[in-house]
This record gives structure tokens, C-alpha cells and sequence, in this order.
């Protein structure tokens, strides 16, 4: 089920930046980061900026910031739970 679950969250979170309300797209960055070492988050939020940041927020790039710290943010605790 691992080697199923990586891919298809990875294409669900970027479908979901073009095309689903932002939370859905927080919700798999934060599944990804949560099981795997995952840069696919790293992409999906640059993604979601450049597509939705003029629109949606202020010129920051919330969903980068919010991936960073997903990424970097969750290691030890993924390393404590062993989860990867």
C-alpha cells in the first residue's frame, strides 16, 4: 500500500491545487510530510502560490512557508514515531 499511497497523494495534492479549495491541497502536504521525507510538498506549494497568490492571499507565498515547515518541521517527529 506504500508504494501505491506516495504517488497517488502526490497527484491528488497537485490536482487539488488547480482545481480544489486550498484546504484540501493542506491536507495532503500535511499527510505527505507527515508519512514520508516528502519534497513532492516542496512542489505542490511553490504550485499553489504561483497559480493561486495574486487571487487568494497577500503576496506572500503562504503554501512555500507552510511546506518548508512541513517538510523540515515534521522530520524529527517522523523520525521519533519511525513512520518512514
Amino acid at each position: 500500500m506504500s508504494r501505491i499511497f506516495r504517488p497517488t497523494l502526490v497527484i491528488v495534492g497537485s490536482f487539488a491545487a488547480i482545481f480544489a479549495p486550498p484546504w484540501v491541497t493542506i491536507i495532503c502536504m500535511g499527510l505527505l510530510a507527515f508519512r514520508y521525507p516528502a519534497w513532492e510538498v516542496l512542489f505542490i506549494g511553490l504550485l499553489m502560490d504561483f497559480l493561486w497568490m495574486s487571487e487568494l492571499f497577500s503576496p506572500m507565498p503562504i503554501f512555500t512557508i507552510t511546506a518548508v515547515i512541513l517538510v523540515w518541521g515534521l522530520e524529527p517527529l517522523r523520525k521519533e514515531f519511525l513512520f518512514s
